[in-house]
């Protein structure tokens, strides 16, 4: 007997994922998380370009009310500013799918990010009494984190 292909409509539509499987814990509980970290790793990097990009020489010079234009013509501070776009759409993933309260205290996770990213990058020190306020940002991220429900 030979084989023949099926067509598209003979072929029985396949059953829609049901809302009780285990993706949906995931999907619900720790994908808005994995967006947040997203976002705010996203904002460190624009923040460092944005950086880098001020540090750069200017490569067309103009008139000084008109300097400010040049310094945005730089490819690094238009990456930043691509990067910051992106984190916005990312925010905005994020504050449809968790409470403001709980994603903008997520978000402060920022604060660790861009001084570890400075540290590395542009080879910044981070002084002491910095480095202990991290530790108490990440202590508090994490205490609101595990307290979600």
């Amino acid at each position: 007997m030979a084989k023949t292909l099926k067509s598209v409509a003979a072929v029985p539509p396949s059953k829609p994922l049901s809302p009780d499987r285990s993706g949906k814990f995931i999907q619900k509980r720790w994908f808005p998380v994995a967006i947040i970290i997203l976002n705010s790793v996203l904002a460190t990097c624009a923040e460092v370009l944005l950086k880098i990009g001020a540090m750069q020489p200017l490569a067309i010079r103009l008139p000084t009310p008109f300097a400010f234009v040049s310094a945005v013509l730089s490819l690094w501070v238009v990456l930043g500013i691509v990067a910051y776009v992106g984190s916005l759409f990312l925010w905005l993933a994020a504050l449809s799918r968790l409470p403001l309260h709980f994603a903008y205290g997520l978000a402060s996770i920022v604060h660790i990010l861009v001084p570890l990213a400075c540290w590395l990058v542009l080879h910044e020190t981070i002084p002491i009494g910095r480095l202990a306020g991290m530790l108490f940002i990440l202590a508090g991220i994490l205490m609101l984190g595990f307290a979600h429900k």
